[in-house]
């Protein structure tokens, strides 16, 4: 959600050198200069500056020597641009006049994350840049922002940011291209994709600032940050039929719009801002578009700006204050759980992340901005849903670290010297912690709870629950060697209630669940309730007990079936379990070892 590359703003404005010959500025001639008229733009002069804006932007003299054009005649239209052959200066110019002739103050003028013209880095303690040394060289300030040259941003005692233009970094001319190119892919069609993004994605998923995107997107789609666009773009076409006027139209190139939002995020991670981070988290969530290698980058990407620090006391908006904290649980969310389904460590420590608990402060949206459109979603909803995810992540985290992460030498050394008594005395707690949980859920996350013509995303947070409950169990029932016989039918008692609640749930969603906002482990979590069943059927001790998993199974994956037409999760959810378990062959009995009895 960053503004353009190289658009000025009134604090870049300040470094322009106050003109030594006023005379020289009245005599000039009322016309645009060289640059302006050869791009068509309002040739705009800030008080007390020699040269018009865009050459201060370029650095460049204000010239006037090349005589006046006459103005042709309209009548032959140039063609709508495509993808491959954009003007950048098309773009640049639009941005350019959408920021100097919109002389409102902006949200992001003291922004430090989302700045319109500069990128900072965040400085830690054991970088090249000393604090002390930087305290000493230069004046360090909670703004110094410039067109040239590097600066610093302190914004608390001990957090200070590094300061640069976005112009200087790689790439950033491919900027006019990108949004040329993404516009063009949905013209003209953004702003029905924009609302129709706000109605349904958005209040499930809140790590957008509505109000700073509203207010960028009312002046012109110039001013953001190509890849974030167009995943907003994208994730809203999943919703294409729900728009009255959309539905009607065809529907844009997909697959074109992807391939350039992805070439364009690329771009942008060597000048990061807020919006880098909001773009990757959005793409990661179309169905079947997880990666784990993209959530490594945006994990990165979000220290690089310091979002694994508590921003409380920093000296920056408190509007970006609130979206920092839901970015930074957003990112730690979607690293945990993506270290889960994917199998892989986490890149996130811990203590090295500065995660105070977020509350209902940090959204700035109430119920008072719900859409009246059908099939929005309720955006007091939508608060309470990442505020109890957010919850439930840690209990999973705690329980993946404990029964399954590096450590998990301590478990068996429990199990070694306890047995399976020892193993459930250590999941306990956690067993705890999940039921304590659940009863916290407030009337307005049930399952139960849904509106006239309105979609429900309760369904994600509730099979993220199913997810963290099997992942104990399914360690428990892969350590019941040697156990006493009446504490393995316990145990298999208790894990069988468990498969059965999961597909119970997936068989009672309704319309207004499958096609409401699911993230993106839903998929690989469906696939979990799979396998979870695969091992019950495997470690069956009798074939009247595999027959049932079987035929749950087969349930299972059959209710899934007929739910998928339309349903993107539940599709990539098929296609994952094809991948991952076509192979095994249910109808053949299964050999357990008597002494284990499971």
């Amino acid at each position: 959600m960053d503004a353009s590359s190289d658009s000025s703003s009134p604090a870049t404005l300040a470094t322009e050198p106050p003109t030594r010959d006023r005379a020289r500025l009245s005599s000039r001639p009322e016309r645009p200069c060289d640059t302006c008229r050869k791009r068509k733009l309002k040739c705009a002069k800030a008080p007390g500056h020699e040269r018009c804006v865009l050459c201060i932007f370029h650095d460049r003299d204000c010239t006037y020597e090349d005589a006046p054009q006459l103005r042709r005649k309209r009548g032959s239209g140039v063609g709508q641009p495509s993808p491959e052959t954009v003007d950048s200066s098309t773009t640049s110019g639009k941005r350019r006049k959408a920021i100097t002739e919109d002389a409102t103050p902006s949200l992001l003028d003291q922004a430090l994350g989302l700045h319109r013209t500069t990128h900072f880095k965040y400085i830690g303690s054991s970088s090249p840049q000393q604090e002390k040394l930087v305290d000493i060289i230069h004046q360090v300030g909670p703004s110094q922002d410039c067109l040239t040259g590097t600066k610093f941003r302190r914004v608390s005692h001990h957090v200070t940011f590094l300061s640069k233009p976005d112009h200087d970094a790689p790439l950033s001319n491919d900027t006019d291209r990108d949004l040329e190119a993404i516009e063009s892919l949905v013209s003209p069609h953004g702003r029905g994709l924009v609302d129709l993004y706000f109605g349904t994605v958005h209040p499930s998923y809140p790590i957008l600032h509505k109000g700073v995107f509203m207010e960028k997107y009312k002046r012109s789609y110039t001013e953001f940050s190509p890849p974030l666009l167009a995943a907003v773009y994208l994730l809203a076409m999943e919703w294409w039929e729900f728009d009255r006027e959309l539905s009607s139209q065809a529907k844009p190139d997909t697959g074109a719009l992807s391939q350039w939002a992805t070439k364009a995020l690329m771009d942008v991670m060597h000048r990061p801002k807020l919006s880098s981070a909001q773009a990757a988290l959005l793409l990661l969530q179309r169905a079947g578009c997880d990666s784990w290698i993209l959530t490594s980058q945006v994990v990165a990407l979000g220290e690089e700006l310091g979002l694994h620090l508590d921003c409380s006391d920093w000296n920056i908006p408190d509007w970006e204050k609130g979206l920092r904290r839901r970015l930074s649980w957003a990112l730690f969310m979607q690293d945990k759980w993506g270290s889960l389904i994917h199998g892989r460590p986490s890149h996130i420590s811990s203590s090295c992340w500065q995660l105070p608990d977020i509350t209902l402060d940090d959204f700035p949206e109430s119920a008072a901005d719900d859409e009246n459109k059908e099939g929005s979603s309720e955006v007091e909803k939508g608060r309470l849903l990442f505020i109890h995810l957010t919850r439930l992540t840690m209990i999973m985290t705690e329980a993946k670290e404990c029964l399954y992460g590096p450590h998990d030498t301590r478990v068996q050394a429990i199990v070694r010297s306890a047995g399976l008594q020892g193993l459930l005395e250590l999941v306990k707690p956690l067993v705890v912690q999940l039921k304590d949980w659940m009863h916290s859920l407030p009337p307005e996350l049930r399952m139960s709870d849904i509106k006239t013509r309105k979609l429900c995303s309760n369904g994600y947070l509730h099979l993220s629950y199913f997810v963290t409950e099997i992942i104990i169990h399914r360690h428990i029932i892969s350590n019941l060697d040697s156990a006493p016989s009446p504490l393995i039918a316990l145990c298999r008692d208790a894990a069988r209630a468990r498969l059965e609640r999961a597909v119970a749930f997936v068989d009672a969603l309704k319309p207004e669940h499958l096609q409401a906002f699911w993230w993106f482990a839903a998929p690989k979590s469906l696939a979990y309730i799979r396998t979870y069943g695969g091992l019950l059927w495997a470690t069956s001790a009798t074939e009247d007990e595999a027959e049932f998993y079987r035929r749950k199974l087969a349930d299972f994956r059959w209710g899934l079936k007929v739910r998928a037409k339309g349903v993107g999760f539940v599709t990539a959810a098929l296609k994952e379990m094809e991948e991952s378990l076509s192979e095994i062959d249910m109808s053949r009995g299964v050999a357990v070892p008597e002494s284990t009895g499971g």
